[in-house]
């Protein structure tokens, strides 16, 4: 088959499209037919070896975790999945790769994709989704009444945590460029700031300290300055950070607000949950939430993809199709 893998941890230049062998599908694995994938941020991150102290030095390695496509085969031990079924879902960094024809993926990081969307669309969905939806309910099981401040809120991430928190029953602000306000709005934002009318993050900062405090803060630009996301937070509330830069040391640091009893930072690393995934489809099928796209490249270009997404400014998921 053909997929996008590398021999070295570095930039995009290392990547290469070429064939390799087909993987087995173990006994709680799906073999599926990939015909798109998404990029997310944490799939250049493991390219530059960001995180090499969890993904190790064996190469060649493949990339990419989020994907839709058609089961081809199943494991013995595969309860909810046949050949043909329609699905979507992401994988892990450690084992897998979506940048490809083919991809064996546990059964418990998939699930139908929505009757009502394309191929395309399905991809995107599974990460971005996900991380939202568990930032968002990690403190509170009811977010009615209560505030919550997204950074970067045109992103992939961004775009749907502004739709789930609405969905949830949050008051929300977002954060975005000028070109990024109008989605947000549409999307479900109550209040919406363009950074790009302040001077620097600090001002930013001080404009959405009277709308807050916020109870839940996702900052998905990672643009909140240094103190500024605990002055902005409730009493009880909580910062989700989406990435660490691979330094285990800011990974356990953030984390250890877990054992105290007030403001808390954690540390979001989503995993593949298919059932999770499995509860938020019905919500696409009627409309409430939506994906926006904002490229699709052909697998051939998979570099040129992770390039855009390094760039910082695209809208919505970047769609790798196959």
């Amino acid at each position: 088959m053909k997929a996008a893998v590398y021999d070295a941890y570095g930039s995009p230049d290392n990547l290469e499209v070429r064939e390799i062998p087909e993987p087995l599908c173990g006994p709680e694995d799906c073999l599926v037919r990939v015909r798109a994938a998404a990029v997310n941020p944490a799939d250049w991150r493991v390219l530059a070896g960001k995180w090499r102290w969890i993904t190790g030095s064996r190469f060649p390695r493949k990339i990419g975790i989020d994907f839709a496509g058609t089961v081809t085969e199943v494991g013995a031990e595969v309860a909810r999945f046949s050949p043909r079924d329609e699905v979507m879902g992401s994988v892990s960094y450690l084992s897998n790769g979506t940048f490809a024809e083919y991809v064996a993926a546990p059964e418990s990081g998939i699930c139908r994709r929505p009757w009502n969307l394309s191929i395309a669309e399905s991809a995107g969905i599974p990460v971005a989704t996900t991380t939202a939806h568990l930032g968002l309910t990690h403190r509170f099981t009811d977010l009615t009444g209560r505030k919550v401040l997204v950074t970067g809120s045109g992103g992939g991430v961004g775009h749907m945590t502004v739709q789930l928190a609405r969905i949830l029953g949050a008051e929300v602000t977002a954060v975005c460029s000028t070109a990024k306000v109008e989605l947000s709005r549409s999307l479900g934002a109550d209040m919406v700031l363009d950074y790009r009318e302040y001077p620097d993050a600090e001002h930013v900062a001080r404009d959405l300290a009277p709308i807050g405090p916020f109870h839940v803060i996702f900052d998905c630009a990672r643009s909140l300055p240094a103190g500024a996301a605990g002055r902005l937070l409730a009493s009880k509330g909580e910062t989700m950070l989406l990435s660490t830069e691979g330094k285990l040391w800011k990974f356990l640091t953030a984390n250890l607000t877990q054992l105290l009893p007030g403001r808390r930072t954690w540390a979001l690393l989503a995993h593949p949950d298919g059932r999770r995934l499995e509860r938020l489809v019905p919500l696409f099928e009627e409309g409430k939430l939506r994906i926006v796209i904002s490229s699709r490249y052909p697998l051939a270009r998979a570099a040129d993809a992770l390039r855009e997404s390094m760039a910082g400014h695209a809208t919505g998921k970047i769609i790798i199709e196959v």
